[in-house]
C-alpha cells in the first residue's frame, strides 16, 4: 500500500513538473509575442509578462517542493511503522525471529562464497 502511495505521489510530482515546463514555454512564447507586438510601445508589457512568469514559476516550484516533502514524510512514516511492526514481532516471537535472522545470515554466507 505504501508503494502505491509513493508511486502515485511520484507520478503526481512528474505531472506537476511537466505542467511547469509547459507553462514556462507558453509564457515565454507569450512574452516574445508581447515584445514583438509592442516593439514601438513601452517595454512595460514585456516586463509585466516577465514578472508574471517569474511569480507563477516560483509558486509552481514551491508546490512541487511541498509535494516532494510530503512524499518524504510519508516514506519516513512507513519506515517507522515497519520498524514498529518488526519490533513487535521480535518481542512476541523472539525464537522465531532469531531463527529467521540465522537463516538469512546462513544464506548471505552462502552467497558470499560464490
Amino acid at each position: 500500500m505504501a508503494t502505491r502511495a509513493k508511486s502515485a505521489t511520484a507520478e503526481e510530482i512528474t505531472a506537476i513538473e511537466d505542467l511547469i515546463s509547459d507553462l514556462e514555454k507558453r509564457l515565454r512564447r507569450l512574452s516574445g509575442s508581447a515584445r514583438r507586438e509592442a516593439s514601438g510601445a513601452s517595454g512595460d508589457v514585456g516586463a509585466f509578462v516577465s514578472e508574471a512568469l517569474e511569480r507563477i514559476t516560483a509558486r509552481v516550484r514551491e508546490s512541487a517542493t511541498e509535494a516532494g516533502e510530503s512524499l518524504a514524510d510519508e516514506a519516513a512514516n512507513a519506515g517507522a511503522e515497519a520498524f514498529k511492526k518488526l519490533s513487535s514481532e521480535v518481542e512476541q516471537r523472539p525464537w522465531l525471529m532469531l531463527a529467521v535472522a540465522a537463516g538469512i545470515g546462513f544464506l548471505a554466507g552462502l552467497a558470499n562464497r560464490r
